[in-house]
């Protein structure tokens, strides 16, 4: 079996252990010689002359140990430089340390630093006990003495007893307790319970004797545990009975030489461990049957719930979690030639082998076995080692007589430590995640770091630099560090893509660092990576002049280099040098820049190579700025290029047809050559076309449907229907031809031309309706004229005619309902009563008080009209009327009528 050795490093001195203890000669115990270690922990005793540890197999090297020690520094080292350790107590905010020369020392559980010093005996000091609120320390010694005191005030109480005091418990409640309970035993082999009785008088009471010496006790809660020679027994105070007894395991060494260790895990559960055995006991109720409550037998009862044998001898016992803690003692191995460790135990061994601290289940499994650096551990027996815990903290507290060490759970940051020692660097980043607060002694920064410097180690190059706006965040100074870490490993290119060009904006030398490493090493990265940063982010003019020495001695990248030279000198408002660059490469948005920044004054001898780039876009810009560069001069020089003349006029035609009304022949011209499909579309649409010149192309061409166009626009309709009837033959064409013109003239001629064609008189009967009579068609056919397909067409006439009449005759019937509605509407309406106002003035007379006309006759009536909806005294409306009889509407009706005509 192998085990792991760990250093102890000194308290203040970073609080870690080493993961392997350098192997040093050993040094006496006396002189206290301390040395140390690279890794900055002070170790003693730590060498293994005889080479009898081993170092850690491969499985256990990967696996994490679940402590880290720490040797108790400060004053402990000057206490113990001329006495030694006997017993430790554990509070939750201090430790009380026993010597042998009978001194009480009260220490920090941290640091060791002394707080106090009670001289309280005059000889070794056997045990120590502080009850749970950690206000009195009760100690035994032996000089047969035990002392009770208070760490805050002057309460002190001293008992003598015949014979050496080996153990002693003080009850948990003890400052709030009436009585003042405490139990000491020792070589009198009495277990004597103290109590304070009537008038300040200590009775004491014996609770058991004659079994041995009594050399541990514990009390916890109600029960009190203590071992003899003969085995453990429990007592509850509660009952006053004694309700269990656990023997000492059968061949075991004398109880002298390896003494029980006692420690509760809680209130009702007990660890046992004695020499190579453990035992874990738990007190449970005794439930009595109905009937039987004057029966003797306890109230509860002690059961086992856990028992194994060790392969070392126990010499201290606590809880972890749910695993135990034990300090082991290894005896020395068997040799070949006989004899066995037993039968050794009862002799002293001249050299110890190193103690180890082990964690084990319950089921003996064995979790974690750590050997441990303490001073002068060969010449210490299992006696001399004490264990004891803090139990809020799961601190462990290892005490030899020169030494304490305090072992504790490990924290993130030893996590992390354990992790980097490993090269598991991208687990220990993912483990401080989220949980950055924890961290003491490193942070995430760090933690990232070298995970992205252990990317870069194993050649990860791409995905570490992937990470860098992640863990770099806005840092400039880091950027710049891991930018020039890339650039020593020639892996610029890896990174470039991540690099900040705005919060943070780095310094112009990084910058341009990157560029001038593209440009030597990687032409096309350079020239993406100038188009994806800004300008402003270097010296654009340094830059200019890298590219044009590196262009004469790179002639591979030259179009690269001299592309990107372009884009330079854009950058640097150098527009001249920039637009001849492209024109000459024939790349670059030549059409942008020329528009963006109006370099047309630069194009103007230059317009047969912007058409040679791209004529359509050159075309598009050069239309769109006809009034910086003319008509004239474009077609000037474009006169040997031909397509792209007719590709400037065309769109010439779309943008400002007017500016190309000189050029009307020629685009005809180069129209019916290129594209001849699109020349009937400009004769319709443009009116700088010369009719006659475009005549002589459609001619010349033989261009039929523009020539019909061309003889319609000049009036020549007859012509234009000759040539569709002789060239086409296209009866359908001509009837259409006819519909638009819409002459009678037109008409009979083209009759006349189709009578002695069968398919045109088909064609005329199949499309007869408004424009041609259909008994005028039929009676104009000659006698004896064989038509295919004339009854056909002759029936379609025929039912055409009938679905007219129905139509008609339909309509008419939906015209005369309809105006049956209305009038029925109409009459309705204006029989309907209406809203007058009595008050309302007569526009004529003035009178307002209409309400009181009615009483003075007829003459004095209201009169409401409805074509105005105005109101008159029927007074005022006869006179107007000039006693015809006659009454209107002065303002609707006429004022002058002719006689006898009514209105």
């Amino acid at each position: 079996r192998r085990v792991r050795k760990r250093g102890v490093t000194e308290a203040g001195f970073g609080g870690k252990m080493a993961d392997k203890a350098e192997d040093q000669p050993e040094k006496p115990v006396e002189e206290d010689d301390e040395g140390e270690t690279e890794s900055g922990s002070e170790e003693t005793d730590s060498g293994d002359e005889d080479g009898e540890y081993e170092s850690e197999t491969d499985d256990e090297a990967d696996e994490e140990p679940k402590l880290k020690y720490q040797r108790l520094g400060a004053c402990v080292a000057e206490i113990l430089k001329d006495r030694a350790a006997t017993c430790l107590a554990v509070a939750g905010k201090f430790l009380v340390l026993g010597t042998d020369w009978g001194n009480i020392h009260v220490l920090d559980t941290i640091s060791g630093n002394e707080c106090k010093t009670f001289d309280s005996h005059q000889a070794r000091i056997n045990d120590i006990a502080v009850d749970k609120n950690g206000d009195y320390i009760a100690s035994c010694s032996d000089d047969g003495k035990v002392c009770i005191r208070s760490l805050y005030t002057n309460d002190l109480q001293e008992l003598s007893f015949d014979r050496p005091v080996k153990a002693i418990a003080i009850e948990p409640d003890y400052p709030k307790s009436k009585k003042r309970q405490f139990v000491a035993g020792g070589l009198a082999g009495e277990l004597v319970l103290n109590e304070k009785g009537w008038f300040g008088n200590t009775t004491k009471k014996v609770l058991h004797a004659g079994e041995g010496p009594i050399l541990t006790i514990k009390w916890r809660g109600i029960f009190i545990a203590w071992a003899n020679d003969l085995g453990v027994k429990l007592f509850d105070t509660s009952t006053q009975q004694r309700i269990s007894y656990i023997d000492r395991p059968k061949g075991s060494p004398r109880p002298d030489m390896f003494r029980c260790r006692l420690a509760w895990k809680d209130d009702r559960t007990l660890l046992i461990g004695w020499a190579d055995s453990v035992k874990v006991a738990v007190v449970k109720d005794n439930v009595q049957p109905r009937g039987q409550a004057g029966s003797q037998l306890p109230s509860r009862y002690c059961e086992l719930i856990a028992m194994f044998k060790t392969d070392y001898m126990v010499c201290g016992l606590a809880s972890f979690d749910d695993s135990l803690v034990s300090v082991a003692y290894v005896e020395e191995e068997p040799d070949e030639e006989g004899g066995d460790a037993a039968s050794k135990r009862g002799s002293i061994v001249s050299e110890s082998q190193r103690p180890e601290l082990r964690i084990t289940s319950y089921r003996n499994e064995e979790l974690c076995s750590d050997a441990l650096s303490i001073r002068g551990f060969k010449a210490y027996q299992a006696n001399d080692y004490i264990l004891e815990s803090l139990p809020e903290e799961n601190y462990f507290y290892i005490v030899s007589p020169k030494d304490i060490v305090v072992a504790k759970p490990r924290d993130l940051d030893d996590h992390i430590t354990w992790l980097h020692s490993r090269g598991q660097f991208e687990e220990a980043m993912h483990a401080a995640e989220g949980k950055e607060a924890q961290l003491r002694t490193t942070d995430m920064l760090t933690i990232r770091q070298k995970f992205l410097a252990d990317l870069v180690g194993q050649g990860e190059y791409e995905r570490a630099a992937s990470n860098c706006p992640q863990f770099l965040g806005s840092d400039i100074t880091l950027w710049e560090k891991w930018i020039c870490t890339f650039a020593r490993i020639k892996q610029l290119r890896a990174i470039s893509h991540y690099i900040p060009v705005d919060n943070p904006r780095l310094g112009a030398n990084v910058y341009a660092m990157v560029l001038n490493d593209f440009l030597q090493t990687d032409p096309k990265r350079f020239q993406q990576t100038i188009r994806e940063w800004p300008p402003a982010l270097y010296d654009v003019r340094k830059i200019i002049t890298a590219v044009i020495e590196q262009h004469g001695k790179d002639p591979k990248g030259h179009e690269i280099l001299m592309e990107t030279l372009g884009e330079l000198y854009t950058y640097d408002k150098q527009f001249d040098k920039a637009l001849h660059i492209y024109l000459k490469l024939k790349r670059g948005d030549v059409f942008n820049l020329i528009a963006k920044y109006n370099l047309f004054d630069s194009i103007q001898d230059k317009i047969v190579l912007l058409m040679d780039f791209d004529p359509e876009k050159a075309a598009d810009l050069l239309v769109k700025h006809t009034q910086r560069v003319s008509v004239v001069d474009v077609i000037a020089q474009l006169e040997s290029k031909e397509r792209h003349q007719y590709v400037y006029l065309e769109k010439l035609s779309y943008e400002d047809a007017h500016a190309g009304r000189d050029f009307g022949t020629l685009q005809v011209r180069l129209t019916a050559k290129y594209h001849p499909e699109r020349l009937m579309a400009l004769l319709k649409q443009s009116n700088y076309i010369p009719l006659k010149d475009a005549m002589q192309v459609c001619e010349e061409n033989m261009m039929i449907p523009e020539m019909v166009f061309l003889l319609q626009r000049v009036g020549n309709i007859k012509k234009a229907l000759e040539l569709i009837i002789t060239e086409l033959g296209d009866v359908t064409e001509a009837i259409d031809f006819c519909k638009e013109v819409n002459d009678d003239e037109l008409w009979t001629d083209l009759i006349q031309r189709s009578l002695s064609r069968p398919d045109f008189i088909i064609g005329l009967l199949n499309n007869t309706g408004t424009h041609i009579n259909p008994m005028r068609l039929i009676s104009m056919i000659p006698t004896g004229m064989r038509i295919p397909g004339l009854r056909g067409a002759l029936v379609k006439i025929l039912q055409d005619y009938s679905l007219q009449c129905e139509l008609r005759k339909g309509c008419q019937t939906i015209l005369s309902q309809d105006a049956v509605m209305l009038h029925q509407r109409l009459v309705k309406a204006q029989k309907r009563g209406y809203r007058i106002d009595p008050c309302q003035t007569c526009p004529l007379c003035n009178v307002t008080d209409f309400a009181n006309l009615g009483s003075t006759g007829r003459s004095n009536r209201m009169v409401s009209f409805l074509c105005c909806a105005k109101q008159y005294c029927l007074k005022c409306i006869e006179g107007e009327g000039r006693g015809s009889g006659y009454i209107g509407c002065p303002v609707c009706s006429p004022k002058k009528r002719k006689p006898g005509k009514r209105n």
